[in-house]
């Protein structure tokens, strides 16, 4: 009998603590849709769904129309009924998110695109973007989970996930345009698969820490703190830190492919 109370009072707890995470889901979700209102970028209309795994689902309607000073951006419980795109956004990842340890680009960020992110974008059934509006998502993304105005991004050792070898923080990305900062410590190698070596559209590489050796096009080049080296569309590139201290450098992608 004793044994029965205590199974059916830890049930009531999980069941409890359950609720108060839903709770607090639900809260951080509002939070952004209000801050949304007051986002110049809520002047055109997009709607979504959002899916935290065990915790729910909402559906956000941007309308695109004035509602005094701010934009009508509208909040629900439930899927989107007309297919569009989701965030699929693991709760530890939202609630970093919310407290600013990562950014949602971040969050997404993979080098191959089978690679598994704590937050991902998933197309409804029946969801078939245009090109223009598939383009449209990577900003949105930033404008949508980054408050305040001006839109501020921390990066930093803290805020980083791995890809291509090393940590990252995304930036912005948008058509034609992709900016992330790497951290690069002793003895990582950046870009060693051949499969990630080379991009179709140029890139910078803006070293602001340390040396960081590496091969381009063949050709084996140093890149210290206060230099920058441009790389060709579909020229290969790997790089790797041999020095006692971490290496840091802004990477800028452009043109088309981007």
């Amino acid at each position: 009998m004793k044994s029965s109370k205590i199974v059916l009072t830890m049930i009531a707890f999980i069941v409890a603590l359950q609720c108060a995470n839903a709770q607090k889901v639900a809260d951080i979700i509002k939070s952004y849709v209000e801050d949304y209102r007051q986002d110049r970028y809520a002047s055109e209309a997009m709607q979504f769904g959002i899916e935290v795994p065990k915790h729910g689902a909402w559906t956000v309607n941007v309308t695109g129309k004035k509602v005094g000073t701010n934009w009508e951006v509208l909040l629900k419980e439930g899927l989107p009924k007309t297919p569009t795109f989701v965030y699929k956004i693991e709760y530890p990842t939202l609630v970093g998110i919310h407290k600013g340890k990562i950014n949602a680009l971040t969050a997404q960020g993979k080098a191959f695109a089978g690679d598994y992110t704590p937050m991902s974008i998933y197309q409804m059934k029946g969801y078939k973007p245009t090109m223009v509006e598939y383009a449209k998502i990577n900003p949105f993304s930033f404008h949508f989970w980054t408050r305040g105005y001006p839109e501020i991004i921390p990066f930093g050792e803290s805020t980083t996930r791995r890809a291509h070898g090393s940590n990252f923080t995304v930036f912005y990305y948008e058509k034609g345009l992709r900016t992330a900062w790497y951290r690069v410590l002793p003895k990582e190698r950046v870009r060693d698969n051949p499969r990630e070596q080379a991009a179709p559209f140029p890139m910078l590489i803006v070293a602001i820490k340390g040396t960081t050796k590496g091969i381009v096009g063949g050709k084996n080049v140093s890149l210290e703190k206060g230099q920058t080296i441009f790389i060709p569309p579909n020229v290969a590139h790997k790089w790797w830190n041999d020095t006692k201290e971490p290496t840091e450098a802004i990477l800028i992608m452009f043109g088309k492919g981007a």
